[in-house]
């Protein structure tokens, strides 16, 4: 099972330095990720919900562990 602080850890690297900042991350049995994001004043874009979604998969390994993963915000 992949680890939630994993997942927290992986995105706080990425947001580091930028206006966007994590709200929730969540991590099913089934290793169903789901990592919402919110930046302050509004406007998270769906670049910005790609651009970390790739960043999290690039430093996962598909063949130790599948799983699934949901970037959004609340405002997407």
């Amino acid at each position: 099972m992949i680890l939630k602080q994993t997942i927290e850890a992986l995105a706080q690297e990425h947001l580091q330095g930028t206006e966007l900042s994590l709200v929730e991350v969540s991590v099913s049995e089934d290793n169903d990720i789901e990592v919402i994001i919110t930046r302050e004043g509004g406007g998270v874009s769906i670049d910005d919900c790609v651009a970390l979604s790739r960043f999290i998969e690039s430093r996962l390994d598909r063949d130790k562990e599948d799983f699934s993963l949901m970037v959004g915000s609340a405002g997407i």
